[in-house]
């Protein structure tokens, strides 16, 4: 029999989503378990705490664990729609209204996008992530906001942006694309734990000029590349940029 030596593995720890933990198992095809010991292989865990599915590092079982935050970011309005000020929406443009995330990831970018009222739609090819996803727009449509705004959660849609990219009825106004660039080589701030966490699970973004090239045939209007500021543009020169701290955001626009 092959013995699995996967990263990850579904956890079930208390009385509730038992159920819910056995069907996630078993969509992931990764082992399920009740309790582990030292010898257990895997190193990372989903597991249903304090109403969230959250990502679970060994080394920090008894820490809280990584979770899509639905919450807004520091410095972003609570307001809805919140305005459209910031460097990432100058780069989605003033008269877009359709966009598409395609490396949604940890749904930061896109809840923002969100939140500042764009018809969104969000493509995650991590199966993994997807389901994090899912579990935090679930979440979020159940927040009093949303509810009293009659608000629903962004589309979410699980597969390789390369290949969905193609099949869209309609071009959207915009796709958005921040995809893993490799780390910089000489010492800087520390990456945030949730990357290193989905670097360590995914690897970083080998086929990205793919996925840009995808994107532009798709769109109708524009692409937008958010890059580390010390990456080369992902696209060749772009049409616009706007400078975020540490990082920028490269317009493509289409001809």
């Amino acid at each position: 029999m092959h013995q699995y030596t996967g990263k990850l593995a579904v956890l079930h720890q208390g009385a509730e989503h038992k159920q819910q933990s056995q069907d996630l198992a078993e969509r992931l095809s990764v082992p399920f378990y009740e309790k582990i010991d030292k010898e257990c292989p895997e190193s990372f865990f989903l597991s249903w705490r304090e109403g969230c599915l959250k990502l679970l590092d060994k080394e920090l079982l008894k820490k809280g664990g990584l979770v899509v935050d639905i919450e807004p970011r520091n410095g972003e309005q609570r307001s809805w729609p919140a305005p459209k000020q910031d460097a990432l929406a100058h780069a989605l443009g003033k008269k877009t209204k359709t966009v598409i995330d395609a490396t949604t990831g940890w749904g930061q970018d896109s809840l923002h996008i969100f939140r500042m009222g764009y018809e969104l739609t969000c493509i995650e090819r991590s199966p993994v992530m997807a389901e994090l996803l899912a579990d935090g727009f679930n979440r979020l449509a159940e927040l009093d906001w949303m509810q009293n705004l009659k608000l629903q959660s962004p589309k979410l849609i699980k597969g390789n942006a390369i290949d969905l990219l193609a099949a869209f009825d309609s071009p959207p106004d915009c796709i958005y694309l921040d995809p893993m660039f490799p780390p910089k080589r000489k010492k800087s701030a520390l990456p945030k734990k949730s990357m290193v966490v989905l670097r360590d699970l995914l690897g970083d973004d080998q086929d990205k000029v793919m996925l840009f090239d995808a994107a532009l045939k798709a769109t109708g209007k524009r692409v937008v590349v958010k890059s580390p500021d010390y990456a080369e543009p992902l696209g060749g020169k772009p049409s616009e940029s706007y400078q975020g701290k540490l990082l920028r955001y490269d317009v493509y626009l289409k001809n």
